[in-house]
């Protein structure tokens, strides 16, 4: 307890404190100019004042752009393959919705959804939370076809 009384002391009598923001899933990214790249990191350099991005991210001069989530609702898929090619050399990460068998599943209170997925651990994504029951098709279940 007193570590952490200390650390909250420091926090308050410090003059910048460094925080992580997360905004709002908005379209219009038009209208900021990023700095740096490498291992300093991608920054804000400047935003245009009435730009998209400045009215609804509120994104400031100097934030590190730490990462950037986009959403595939709507996305055409020249569109996507294209952006999926530029991040290929990129750490990336996935949200992703996947039909499995209940059997699938494992109960396990405490877990932000509720349930896991069985399987090797090296393998299996984090489960965020379960949506709803599907019906059960007729015939193969094979609900995504290779092109």
């Amino acid at each position: 307890m007193e570590a952490r009384s200390r650390s909250a002391e420091e926090l308050r009598r410090a003059e910048l404190v460094e925080i992580i923001v997360e905004t709002e899933a908005q379209t219009g990214v038009s209208g900021i100019n990023v700095a740096g790249g490498g291992k300093e990191g991608i920054f804000v350099r400047e935003l245009r004042e009435d730009s998209p991005a400045a009215k609804s991210l509120s994104l400031q001069e100097g934030d590190q752009l730490l990462s950037a989530r986009v959403f595939f609702e709507n996305f055409k898929y020249e569109d996507a393959l294209r952006l999926l090619q530029c991040a290929e050399p990129y750490k990336v990460s996935f949200c992703l919705k996947r039909t499995v068998p209940t059997g699938d599943l494992a109960l396990r209170p405490g877990t932000v959804a509720g349930y896991e997925i069985k399987g090797p651990r090296a393998k299996v994504a984090k489960l965020v939370r379960v949506l709803s029951p599907v019906p059960a098709l007729d015939g193969p279940s094979d609900p995504v076809s290779a092109s």
